[in-house]
Parts: structure tokens; sequence; C-alpha cells
């Protein structure tokens, strides 16, 4: 039987994504993505997944996002271990395959007339990103 990896979440960026290059030139950004849990115990607690994209996904999400952007991302969980200074620690992150912009930075509501930003379209998936800009 095969298994089935798909992440959905949305949540507020707690930081701007931070741009980094591999040794091989190869573009990867990283951020951390809030997710409020509701609670009536806690109603102020919040998720904090890590997310990675790669190449071009990884470009835009650094040229594009800020910290308090509400975003929906589609990924895939990925767990891996490294030696950290307490010996092996391991780590859970979303692999970003998909983001969509729910709130612009500095918006307090779901962006509902692209135009009014001057971005008619933004499709970004994976490796690829095709962008429409009115002028």
């Amino acid at each position: 039987m095969k298994g089935y990896n798909k992440v959905m979440l949305i949540g507020r960026l707690a930081a701007d994504p931070e741009l980094r290059q591999t040794t091989t030139g190869r573009s990867v950004a990283s951020f951390a993505l809030a997710v409020h849990r509701q609670s009536v115990k806690e109603p102020n607690n919040a998720d904090f997944h890590q997310v990675v994209a790669w190449s071009k996904l990884a470009d835009f999400c650094s040229r594009i996002l800020k910290k308090g952007m509400t975003v929906f991302i589609t990924g895939k969980l990925v767990k891996h271990s490294y030696e950290g200074k307490n010996g092996k620690q391991f780590a859970t992150e979303v692999i970003l395959q998909d983001v969509n912009i729910l709130t612009w930075k500095g918006r307090e509501s779901v962006v509902e007339d692209p135009a009014d930003d001057d971005i008619e379209e933004v499709e970004v998936s994976g490796d690829e990103l095709s962008a429409t800009i009115l002028a």
C-alpha cells in the first residue's frame, strides 16, 4: 500500500523568510508559520511549524512574503535528525509545494481584488513560478 503525505495549513508568518544558497547554488528559504489552535482553555495558543521552500519558490517567498502575512500553504512533512548541542536532535518540517497569500502585509482582511495591489495573478507551484503584473 502506498502512503500519502500532504499538509495544508493556514497561518501567519512569524518572521520574514530567510533565504540561503546551498553549496551548489540552489536557493532555499525557511520561515516559521504560526497556526492558531482553537481551544477553550487556551484561546490565544498557536502551533509553530517550520516551512522550507526550494529553488524559484524559495526566491518568491523571500521576495514577497513578510512577517504577519496570512497564507494558505500545502506541502509534505519531512522528518530528519542532526547533531545538536545536546546530542542527536530531531526536526519535522513542511516542504512547501504551493502558497496562496490571503492577506498582504499591513492588510486586515483577505485580498478580494488583486488589482488593488497591481498584481493580477501569481501562481507558484514547486519549482514553477508565474506572475501576471498589471502595468
